[in-house]
C-alpha cells in the first residue's frame, strides 16, 4: 500500500527539502504530493491551496512553516487528514519581541536586496557539523535563492499573522509523530517538546546534533523513522 501524502516545507525551502529522505524510504511506501508554499501570504490561503486538489485522505507532513499550515489544514478540513508528520515546529504564535524582529526583516528585504541564506546564516539554520557538506548547505542555498524575495515576503507574513494552534493540539485524534532537532536554534527543542505532551498518543524523537532541517540533515533516519510509525500505525490494506 502507498500512503498519499502532502508535504508542506518550510520557509524558503521547496521540495528538494524532503527528496534525501523519500530517497531513503521503502520503494511506493509513499506517493508524495508536494505543495508549494508561496501562493498567498497567510497560513489559511496556504492551507487551501494544500487541500484544493487530491489526495482526498492522506498524512500531513510539514517542517516548520509546514508544521503551522498543518495545524490550519487539521482547522479547515479534519476529516481527510489520517495522520500527521511534525518537523521542527512550534504550536505558538510568536511574542512580542520575535513578531518585531520579522517585522524588521520584512522590512529591510522590502527595500533592499534578498540574499537568500547566506553563509553566515547558515549556522543559525543547520547543525555546525553540516557546514562542510555541501549537499546540505548548497541544496540550502538554492532553495532559497528559487523562493525568491517576493516568495521570502508572503512567507514571513504567514508566519507573523499565523495563530497559535496550543488549543487544537489535544484534539488531533490522528497518529503522530514529532521530529526535531536538539541544536535548533529557530524551534528550541522544548517548543517540539511542548507539542509531543499536548497531543494524545504523539510519538516524539529528538535528533542529536541536528538543526532545524532534521529531514535533509538527517535523511535516512527521519526516513526509518516515518517508515517504523507508518507500519505501526497503518495496515497494508491503507487507511483504516
Amino acid at each position: 500500500m502507498s500512503f498519499p501524502a502532502l508535504f508542506l516545507p518550510g520557509q524558503l525551502t521547496d521540495e528538494r527539502l524532503w527528496a534525501p529522505m523519500v530517497a531513503a524510504m521503502p520503494p511506493g511506501l509513499l506517493t508524495p504530493h508536494y505543495i508549494d508554499l508561496t501562493r498567498g501570504d497567510t497560513v489559511a490561503a496556504y492551507a487551501r491551496h494544500a487541500l484544493s486538489g487530491p489526495p482526498e485522505e492522506f498524512i500531513l507532513i510539514g517542517l516548520s512553516l509546514g508544521g503551522y499550515v498543518s495545524f490550519e489544514i487539521l482547522r479547515q478540513s479534519p476529516h481527510r487528514v489520517r495522520g500527521l508528520i511534525l518537523f521542527n515546529t512550534s504550536a505558538r504564535s510568536d511574542d512580542q519581541e520575535k513578531l518585531e524582529e520579522r517585522e524588521r526583516l520584512k522590512s529591510v528585504v522590502e527595500v533592499g536586496k534578498f540574499a537568500g541564506v547566506t553563509n553566515k546564516l547558515m549556522p543559525t539554520i543547520v547543525h555546525p557539523r553540516q557546514l562542510g557538506n555541501r549537499s546540505v548547505t548548497d541544496t540550502v542555498m538554492q532553495m532559497a535563492a528559487h523562493i525568491g524575495q517576493q516568495g521570502f515576503l508572503a512567507q514571513q507574513n504567514a508566519i507573523i499573522t499565523r495563530p497559535d494552534s496550543r488549543d487544537l493540539l489535544p484534539h488531533i485524534p490522528v497518529p503522530t509523530l514529532i521530529i526535531g532537532g536538539d541544536s535548533d536554534q529557530r524551534t528550541p527543542p522544548e517548543l517540539q517538546q511542548e507539542i509531543a505532551d499536548q497531543v494524545p498518543g504523539a510519538e516524539f524523537h529528538l535528533l542529536d546534533r541536528v538543526g532545524h532541517l532534521a529531514p535533509l540533515e538527517e535523511a535516512v533516519l527521519c526516513a526509518k523513522l516515518i517508515t517504523i510509525f507508518l507500519q505501526k500505525n497503518f495496515t497494508e490494506a491503507g487507511f483504516i
